[in-house]
């Protein structure tokens, strides 16, 4: 377990190192894998990825009010999908 410092003070939350291969499925293609770190929040309830994990996976972001985003190498503006929540 780790401590974690964030806007709303300090939270601990469990860290399994290397644990994911993070994938990103698109419609028209597929990037991955990414290897990755869990974190495991008990008060997160969505799954989120970080600047390094979008990076490794070439993504920009393009609006993040709107949700616009695209693949580095890549013209199409794409957007967010709606969150998934894990209970």
């Amino acid at each position: 377990m780790l401590e974690f410092g964030t806007a709303g003070g300090p939270v601990r939350n469990y860290v399994v190192l290397n644990s994911l291969e993070v994938w990103v499925l698109g419609d028209d293609r597929v990037v991955g894998p990414v290897v990755s770190d869990a974190v495991i929040s008990n008060v997160e309830l969505e799954a989120l990825i970080n600047d390094k994990l979008a990076g490794a996976l070439g993504i920009i972001i393009l609006n993040p009010a709107t949700g616009e985003w695209r693949f580095r190498d890549d013209v199409i503006i794409r957007r967010s999908e709606p969150p998934r929540y894990w209970f």
